[in-house]
């Protein structure tokens, strides 16, 4: 017989569902139970803050989009009135769509789940990070509740969020910001049409490096020798039983990274296309005309620009530079400002309307509230 693989030893003496049902019972305490009652509803700072930044996205875009792209809001007005009238339903539907496929990403890290309740909790989460500062936490909490309360074995719902957590950072922080460079490369290479500022650049840079390091670390202590090193120093702090469980889903976490990466993977990456079209079309029908590899190049620009934490989502910003960028293309100034405003529609608009419909239809949902005592 071949020796075990080193971690906790099995409870080989006790029936398996005893066992299952101690493990179960041990990670409930240790997370106080997190995941059965809904996360706790923002209070009125966050509230106020959440306005601010909304307030801030509305006078970027009211006067950093003119001025970054050079067009008056009469200019833009006019572009945008001669917009064709598919433009609008076609931003909606790519919207809708990426928030599907990110959905099914969900779904295949969370084996079990039913489409429904991981759409309206995606839905959700999603729309609480747009809406919110540090909205993230919140709707990864949302998230959580709802797929806890289809009966979900907590493990398995904490370990699939880590799991497309994980996936997303690579491909949305890592992946497309990189193919983004090498398409800016090809593209003035090929066809000279103007280019981007180089401070734009080097910022994407910093943000891909640091998307990077954040993967590498996570590679560092997703390895069974470290974490359990690292485990070992922390012992004396941890309540009792929470290292054998913490090395548990480490194993599970990593199996689910190395068996289900294609699922995983691929309804990401085809959110991410359904965007990237979302912004071809949108200069389509301001009837701008792009090279493809351009086109990529800003698309991964905005990407990164969302990673900026000033507004929920880079709301404002991203849009605000991209423009820019796409005047230092050779797109006209109106032309571009327009542009932006139309895939505002399909990167912003849909998911905080989808999300404001999801949060209220899942609390809705709620169990009745448990007695205190």
């Amino acid at each position: 017989m071949s020796e075990a693989p080193p971690g906790p030893p099995e409870h080989s003496s006790e029936p398996p569902d005893r066992s299952q049902r101690q493990r179960e019972d041990q990670l409930a305490r240790l997370t106080d139970d997190f995941g059965a009652a809904p996360p706790e509803r923002p209070r009125g700072g966050r509230l106020l803050v959440a306005l601010g930044s909304g307030v801030l996205v509305i006078a970027l875009l009211a006067w950093g989009l003119p001025w970054a792209t050079g067009a008056s809001w009469s200019e833009i007005a006019e572009r945008g009135a001669a917009l064709p009238w598919w433009s609008l339903p076609a931003m909606l539907l790519l919207g809708a769509g990426a928030l599907l496929m990110e959905s099914l990403t969900v779904r295949a890290a969370v084996p079990g789940a039913r489409l429904s309740p991981v759409l309206l909790g995606h839905t959700a989460s999603q729309g609480a990070a747009l809406a919110l500062p540090g909205g993230s936490v919140l709707g990864l909490g949302l998230l959580a509740w709802i797929l806890r309360r289809t009966g979900i074995a907590l493990p398995v719902v904490l370990t699939g969020i880590l799991a497309a957590s994980l996936v997303e950072m690579a491909i949305t922080s890592v992946l497309v910001p990189l193919l983004g460079a090498l398409s800016y490369l090809l593209g003035s290479a090929l066809t000279p049409a103007g280019s981007l500022a180089p401070g734009w650049l080097w910022a994407a840079a910093a943000a891909v490096a640091g998307a990077v390091l954040a993967l590498v670390l996570s590679a560092v202590l997703l390895r069974r020798g470290v974490l359990t090193a690292l485990l070992a120093r922390a012992d004396g702090m941890l309540p009792a039983g929470a290292v054998p469980e913490i090395l548990r889903q480490r194993d599970a976490l990593v199996a689910m990274l190395r068996d289900r990466l294609a699922a995983l993977a691929l309804p990401t990456l085809a959110a991410r296309v359904l965007q990237l079209a979302a912004l071809w079309l949108a200069l389509r029908a301001v009837g701008a005309e792009l090279p493809l590899l351009f086109v990529v190049a800003v698309f991964a620009l905005g990407r990164v620009l969302a990673l900026v934490p000033v507004t929920p989502g880079g709301a404002g910003i991203a849009e605000t530079v991209s423009g820019a960028a796409l005047v230092g293309l050779g797109v006209a100034s109106a032309d571009a400002a327009a542009a932006m405003l139309l895939l505002l529609v399909a990167m912003l608009v849909v998911p905080l309307l989808a999300g404001a419909i999801a949060v209220p239809a899942a609390l809705s949902k709620s169990p009745a509230r448990r007695t205190a005592g």
